[in-house]
């Protein structure tokens, strides 16, 4: 990558000699420019791979976290290179293509179990003599003996696997003295029919096949090739970085802005093509998301000028034209199918997913920097307290899916849990009321148990009080009273699962994805007598009172966001929009036609009364958004 450095460092010095960008050969990999920034001796940092996560803590602990660019390409199968990834099967595998989801599947961790790695081909989509066959993984050590993964595995773990562990039966290749566990790899593929891995095309041989990849379900799969890579419709392709320590100010430093302000224009850009490594420059879609970055790096110098006429553009707009949505990270599969379909119906619009969690996205509502806010939960009561202080309104909640029963999902409805040696099997709300808020203590007896279980107290435990779940059930399903004085609360699910397997007395609520065979589920007794275990035909109904939902929740003061945002929703209360949610990852479940039709008719009412437009679909289009480069 130094050649690449020095055509653009003696490209600017051309333009104005004062200022220098050094470019020592004194480091050959991009550990070596970490080691030398950290100690002040570099404040710029070459990155052909992406930044390993110590190396971010590193830079935290120092109080000058990094700040990263992308600012090239990677080449498409350049030896020894930063290069694109091909997924190989053996040649006798005639598996037709596989999505981002899929090769998650493949290489991610199961659950807990390890049966859980278990996978065959008909998981993945073969049928015939193929289908009960195990898929063998083949892969480099997730781990150096440095503690940091292989630059390729740090790839896979940031953009497939999204740091999720490597499956316990990856069966693992290693460099050795005359081939490079790349090549190894590959050639393992190659006397496996039933093995897959990833590897570089380069190192791709007659007995193994690169297998067209998708990034989601249902759009085309694209071979990998140097033209597809070349254009960017390649999912498994790199990129290359530039990394500074922030200021003080969380900011980069004015000659940092003035660097990659040069890189990543036309100029700095064409200098990318025809270098040893064949680095290629990066997409118009791609310089606008950095050059997006870039602004907001730089905020503390960009120049206003007095009387300078300001942007009216909303600043959900990135500098592309994209539209930025901030919120729930497990809502990302559903947003990608979704935001997909609504590109196809509005031509000219395309979206920045920027999903760090659920709590992120209040605030990005209220500062305007995200159209909608999607999320996993409602807003707590100091987010809708200080989005009140920030626009003097409310925001606008809409239920667009059901939680799921999925146990990857990390949204599901809650459920009541009690010991296996527990001979209760129902419980009604009322009386699930009275444990978890009494004063006094409640035994057995009260709920209908007699015998040597009649005078035993009962534990109520669950979620912390303070958590997300734990606030849900006591504002939702206890009337907000506060809990009772023995309450046991835990951090997560699996936590308050553990317990109520090794305590007797335990009646316990938490996540019913998460069930297991150490404990039982309670039926909820509603009115009429009927119970309900949480089925997915009672809650896609609204039959299970321990029901959760997502939300869309909406800033409306400006128009055109307006407009935008009753055409979105529209399409997500669709029938089409709720069969995406319903087939995307992990699970979430579509509302009933009842409740699309009484979240559609709020919307109308609340937001879109004045923006009468037709169903996503029809003739009408949007104002284009274009985008730069």
């Amino acid at each position: 990558m130094r050649a690449l450095l020095v055509r653009w460092a003696n490209a600017m010095r051309v333009l104005d000699p004062r200022f220098v960008v050094q470019v020592p050969d004194t480091t050959r990999f991009s550990a070596g420019g970490v080691a030398a920034a950290l100690v002040g001796k570099a404040n710029c940092i070459s990155f052909a791979r992406e930044p390993f996560p110590s190396e971010i803590v590193a830079f935290k602990r120092i109080g000058h976290p990094l700040i990263v660019i992308p600012v090239a390409r990677g080449s498409f199968a350049t030896p020894h290179g930063t290069f694109a990834l091909a997924i190989y099967v053996n040649r006798a595998n005639s598996i037709h293509g596989l999505t981002l989801l899929q090769l998650e599947k493949i290489f991610a961790a199961g659950a807990s179990r390890p049966s859980a790695d278990r996978l065959t081909w008909g998981q993945l989509g073969l049928g015939g003599r193929w289908a009960t066959r195990p898929v063998h993984v083949y892969g480099m050590e997730p781990k150096r003996a440095s503690g940091n993964p292989p630059g390729i595995v740090n790839y896979l773990d940031l953009h497939v696997l999204h740091g999720r562990h490597w499956r316990s039966n990856l069966r693992i290749e290693r460099d050795s003295p005359h081939r490079s566990a790349l090549a190894a790899i590959v050639q393992a593929v190659g006397h496996d029919p039933d093995g897959i891995s990833y590897s570089g095309f380069g190192y791709g041989t007659a007995a193994v096949r690169a297998v067209p990849i998708a990034r989601i379900r249902g759009v085309p799969y694209v071979t990998g090739s140097a033209a597809a890579v070349a254009t960017g419709e390649y999912a498994l392709e790199r990129e290359i970085y530039l990394g500074f320590p922030a200021t003080a100010a969380g900011t980069l430093s004015a000659p940092a802005c003035r660097v990659l302000t040069y890189i990543l224009g036309q100029a700095g850009q064409a200098q990318i093509a025809g270098g040893p490594m064949r680095f290629m420059a990066l997409t118009s879609v791609q310089r606008g998301v950095a050059d997006g970055q870039l602004r907001h790096a730089c905020r503390t110098h960009i120049r206003t000028g007095t009387g300078a006429q300001r942007s009216t553009r909303p600043a959900y707009f990135t500098s592309t034209g994209a539209i930025r949505i901030v919120g729930y990270n497990d809502m990302r599969w559903m947003l990608e199918a979704l935001d997909h379909r609504f590109t196809r119906l509005f031509p000219g619009t395309h979206f920045k997913l920027i999903l760090p969690g659920t709590r992120s996205a209040p605030a990005a509502l209220a500062d305007g920097t995200s159209l909608f806010a999607p999320m996993g939960a409602t807003f707590s009561k100091s987010e809708l307290s200080a989005y009140r202080r920030q626009t003097g309104s409310d925001p606008l909640r809409f239920a667009v899916a059901h939680a799921a029963l999925d146990p990857r999902a990390k949204s599901s409805p809650l459920a009541i849990f009690v010991n296996r040696a527990n001979p209760l099997r129902t419980i009604d709300m009322r009386a699930l009321r009275l444990v978890f808020t009494s004063s006094g203590p409640i035994t057995w007896s009260q709920l209908g148990l007699r015998g040597a279980w009649a005078a035993l107290a009962i534990a109520p435990c669950g979620l912390a009080a303070d958590t997300a779940l734990g606030r849900f059930m006591r504002t939702q399903l206890l009337g907000k009273r506060h809990y009772a004085p023995g309450y046991l609360g835990f951090p997560e699910s699996r936590a308050v699962l553990r317990h109520v397997a090794s305590d007797r007395g335990a009646l316990c609520f938490a996540d019913l994805n998460q069930a297991n065979s150490h404990v039982r589920v309670l039926g909820i007794r509603l009115a009429g007598g009927y119970v309900t275990t949480g089925s997915r035909q009672d809650i896609v109904s609204g039959g299970y009172p321990l029901d959760r939902y997502l939300y869309i929740y909406v800033h409306a003061s400006d128009h055109q966001g307006n407009r935008l945002v009753c055409r979105y929703l529209r399409m997500v209360l669709s029938n089409a929009g709720q069969q995406i949610i319903g087939r995307a990852h992990p699970g979430y479940l579509p509302l009933s036609q009842r409740q699309r039709t009484g979240e559609r008719k709020r919307l109308s009412r609340l937001l879109c009364s004045a923006h009468a437009a037709p169903e996503a679909g029809a003739n009408e289009v949007v104002p284009r958004i274009r985008t730069a480069g």
